[in-house]
């Protein structure tokens, strides 16, 4: 048997992150468990990141390999004219744990920026939308994060060289602005 762990999943071993409901807590908790009694019979455990691999290495998981998520495409997007600073920042949907999705993507970070940034255009998706019509015109990608893996779309930002602020955990409302000052 094999497992591939998720930045979320990897987080959910580590700790119990704010904003979650009891009924989460119990749905974690029983997964831990779970979790643990299967690891004798996992040959492996795949992350898509090393933090996350330090991170179950520090909760004793062992067999732990990094592996990177191919992108689906392999040429960047033409950039396209158009008007104002266009940012990009992604929000899931999820409407059971908007709590801790809020937390988990720095939400508080986002809404922060909008109200301190002037002139600015935010495109905000949400993983349903065809992306390759809005990579051509973003200027800066905005991803705050709490807890992350290697984030698909910051990979495919770096393709068609869009700069970015990623947090991968503990994100500063300062560095953000200051990246993307430097991009305006």
């Amino acid at each position: 048997m094999k497992i591939l762990w998720t930045g979320s999943d990897t987080l959910f071993q580590v700790c119990y992150p704010p904003g979650i409901r009891f009924r989460f807590r119990v749905r974690i908790f029983f997964e831990r468990i779970m979790l643990r009694l299967i690891q004798p019979f996992v040959q492996e455990n795949y992350v898509d990141h090393k933090l996350l691999k330090y991170e179950l290495i520090q909760k004793g998981y062992k067999n732990i390999k990094v592996v990177e998520d191919k992108l689906l495409h392999e040429k960047p997007y033409p950039k396209e004219n158009h008007e104002g600073f266009n940012i990009l920042y992604y929000f899931p949907k999820d409407k059971k744990n908007i709590k801790f999705m809020k937390w988990l993507y720095g939400y508080d970070i986002y809404e922060q920026l909008v109200n301190d940034l002037e002139n600015v255009n935010w495109i905000i998706v949400d993983g349903s939308y065809d992306m390759t019509k809005i990579y051509p015109i973003v200027d800066f990608f905005l991803r705050p994060t709490r807890h992350d893996g290697a984030s698909r779309m910051r990979q495919e930002c770096e393709l068609n060289n869009i700069p970015y602020y990623w947090s991968q955990q503990n994100p500063n409302i300062k560095k953000a602005k200051e990246e993307i000052d430097k991009c305006r």
